[in-house]
């Protein structure tokens, strides 16, 4: 009897644990800098999360290597869940594949918790190209190939990949124009000395509203709310195709299943909010607000599209 006391009181301590999460203040990891997309929807939840727990949720950015120093700081953070990370794909589904010797294992050393939103991809160009949809620009690529600029915020990017898919898809060869950040790389394409650009479609918002930029496709199923004037890349002529930016939640591995539990339906009551909503809504995202399981699935589903991309471009980092 005095044993099976104990096997109660041990199996509800995770329970219990869960329940008075968090103990202390929890910093929400944003491997980018302050008042890009990614920081923006960590502020957004993590402030709500902070009025909801009565703790302390501080964004902590640090910034470096695509993502992969903040990244290693989580999965090397005590698996209490007081440490989290704001990830993108770099994080978890292209670095991996680009990177030989990288400090962690995203699949073995991070807990998914939740996809919080997705946002779309857009091909851009500068307006003097004589193209005004993706068919004309193709036709362009294929009479000049080799000499039309994609400028994308690095190499290894979602943007970069998204460019490397869609020659392989439209059968066209450009140049890929790295540039560190999308900020530096926006004058040049506005001026015209590189033609295309592939940007996250906020990024540029101001700037086709202005008529500096044209919009020719977003790179989602469906059309962006942000842009629903702008066909998709499937609908123009590239079934199939998908690629975005996308905002999720994870905790280190070993981090208790019932702390996940928690902190996931935390979240999604967060994301529920209407000025949460409306601020997301903003970076032209879309919530999602899934399950853990549901966002491992399409982590590793990510992950399987962007090392075949990144194998069959041969895309490698210098």
């Amino acid at each position: 009897m005095k044993r099976l006391s104990w096997v109660l009181l041990f199996a509800c301590v995770p329970q219990a644990f869960a329940q008075s999460y968090p103990v202390k203040s929890v910093r929400i990891v944003v491997p980018y800098s302050a008042g890009g997309g990614t920081d923006i929807v960590a502020r957004a939840v993590g402030q709500k999360l902070n009025e909801k727990w009565g703790q302390s949720v501080i964004v902590d950015n640090r910034v470096g290597a695509n993502g992969i120093i903040g990244a290693d700081a989580v999965a090397k953070s005590p698996p209490d869940g007081h440490v989290l990370l704001m990830a993108t794909p770099a994080e978890v589904s292209t670095s991996p594949h680009l990177y030989p010797n990288i400090p962690y294992n995203a699949e073995r050393d991070l807990a998914p918790i939740t996809l919080i939103a997705v946002t779309p991809l857009v091909v851009a160009v500068y307006p003097g190209v004589p193209a005004k949809t993706i068919a004309e620009l193709i036709a362009l690529a294929k009479e000049k190939p080799g000499t039309l600029g994609f400028a994308t915020p690095g190499t290894g990017s979602a943007q970069h990949l998204t460019g490397e898919m869609l020659m392989m898809f439209a059968g066209i060869k450009l140049v890929h124009v790295p540039y560190k950040g999308a900020g530096q790389s926006i004058p040049d394409v506005i001026g015209g000395q590189v033609p295309i650009g592939i940007y996250g479609v906020l990024t540029i918002s101001q700037h086709v509203k202005a008529g500096r930029l044209r919009v020719l496709a977003v790179t989602t199923p469906k059309r962006s709310t942000a842009y629903p004037d702008f066909p998709t890349l499937s609908e123009s002529g590239f079934p199939g195709f998908d690629t975005s930016l996308w905002f999720g939640l994870l905790a280190p591995a070993a981090t208790p299943k019932d702390v996940v539990a928690k902190i996931h339906d935390d979240v999604i009551q967060v994301l529920k909010l209407p000025d949460v909503k409306e601020r997301i809504a903003a970076q032209g995202a879309e919530i999602v607000a899934d399950t853990p399981a549901e966002f491992a699935a399409f982590i590793a589903g990510e992950s399987a599209k962007y090392a075949k991309i990144i194998k069959q471009a041969g895309v490698t980092l210098e």
